[in-house]
């Protein structure tokens, strides 16, 4: 079985963006490259000075271009291309070439929380020694093999959700999160799983997305 990995990691990718807005989280929707083309980074980035961080992106040395997709009171999507010094810092080659399986991605101006699926240990040292190469700290928090979900008839993942997506579904189906109206607030739920806000929001998001992929979209190409 793979192992599910959680890990922090220092000197993230657009870290001069984001000293210029500090209090900005980006949540990573998807990680996109055509043939040899740059990186292209799609984020949902939440805080209260979009302006300054916009601002910022465009005099950061490790992003060449920019775009903002969707604007919402609270928070924007932005897709950012990688420059020449982006690419050679970004650690999205590594986890290519060691089929390392991001589950979710929150990156601060401190730091990156890296949570993703590794197929082996080898993959997570050679991961840890491509970040001491580029001089980027690397704390590893949790790693536990993936087994099957309780109850689950020995069936491991059927709906396509990690352990973290299942507690974090479960949770706010039984506060009345997804009520209507709602009965709980997010910050109550991330303070019982003793996880972030952001951190919440991505494992709501991501396990829905896998449960529909696995029950109404099923056998479809969504």
């Amino acid at each position: 079985m793979s192992l599910i990995g959680k890990m922090e990691i220092g000197r993230p990718v657009g870290q001069k963006a984001l000293e210029a807005a500090p209090d900005m989280i980006l949540e990573i929707e998807d990680i996109r490259s055509l043939a040899d083309e740059p990186f292209k980074f799609i984020f949902w980035a939440s805080g209260d000075d979009f302006q300054t961080y916009e601002s910022a992106l465009t005099d950061d040395p490790t992003v060449s271009d920019y775009t903002c997709l969707t604007e919402l009171p609270e928070r924007r999507l932005y897709q950012v291309q990688l420059s020449e010094e982006g690419q050679q810092n970004t650690l999205q080659p590594i986890a290519i070439e060691q089929d390392i399986v991001p589950i979710s991605l929150t990156m601060t101006v401190e730091s990156v929380e890296f949570v993703g699926r590794f197929p082996s240990r080898s993959a997570i040292i050679t991961l840890k020694e491509k970040c001491d190469k580029l001089d980027r700290p690397f704390k590893l928090i949790n790693l536990y093999e993936e087994k099957p979900v309780e109850k689950d008839g020995g069936r491991t993942n059927r709906y396509g959700v990690t352990s973290s997506q299942r507690d974090a579904l479960i949770t706010a189906l039984e506060k009345g999160y997804f009520d209507v109206p709602r009965e709980t607030r997010m910050e109550d739920i991330a303070d019982e799983l003793d996880i972030s806000t952001s951190a919440l929001s991505a494992q709501l998001r991501r396990g829905q997305k896998a449960l529909l992929r696995h029950t109404l979209a099923n056998g479809s190409s969504v």
